[in-house]
């Protein structure tokens, strides 16, 4: 199985509590094709989603997108990385969300770079959760809970490391 993501960025807010025609369709595409969603990360004014998915291969979960007529920027191949010792719990009043978009590092650069962010995460209460990782290694996803968006932003200025944008998340499930 792959995981996919899917980066949705919409012009009308998201409304999960209440799935239109269209989700509807997108999700039925999703089953047939053996695609099962994870969960997803909604941001505060809604207009922002990032879904995780298992799937067979990353074709199977764009084709339903464009099947069901559903509204994606990316959709792309990843790998998870968490913390090796504990998995630290999402916090829902804390969590946020930092999008990140490089040119393709290898392993070493990644380890320089997290070793500088999480030691400047920790000065600032900042709680490491989850990253993704594109295959391609050009574009990170990272799930934090933190007290707010700025403190994430003073850290990434501090460690020296650039970011696309950084927001507050809720958590949408199955």
């Amino acid at each position: 199985m792959s995981l996919a993501i899917v980066e949705t960025l919409a012009d009308s807010p998201l409304t999960p509590e209440s799935p239109t025609d269209t989700n509807l369709r997108v999700l039925a595409c999703l089953a047939e094709r053996n695609v099962t969603w994870r969960y997803s990360l909604l941001s505060r004014d809604r207009l922002r989603a990032i879904c995780t998915f298992d799937a067979p291969d990353i074709e199977s979960v764009r084709e339903s997108y464009r099947k069901g007529g559903g509204i994606f920027s990316r959709i792309w191949a990843g790998e998870l990385i968490q913390p090796q010792d504990i998995q630290p719990r999402r916090n829902p009043s804390m969590l946020k969300v930092i999008e990140s978009t490089y040119p393709p590092f290898e392993q070493e650069e990644w380890n320089k770079i997290s070793s500088r962010t999480l030691s400047c995460y920790a000065h600032r209460g900042i709680e490491w959760v989850r990253s993704y990782l594109s295959l391609d290694r050009t574009r990170v996803i990272c799930e934090l809970n933190a007290p707010d968006t700025q403190s994430i932003r003073e850290a990434q200025h501090q460690a020296g490391v650039s970011f696309d944008r950084v927001w507050s998340a809720t958590i949408v499930k199955p």
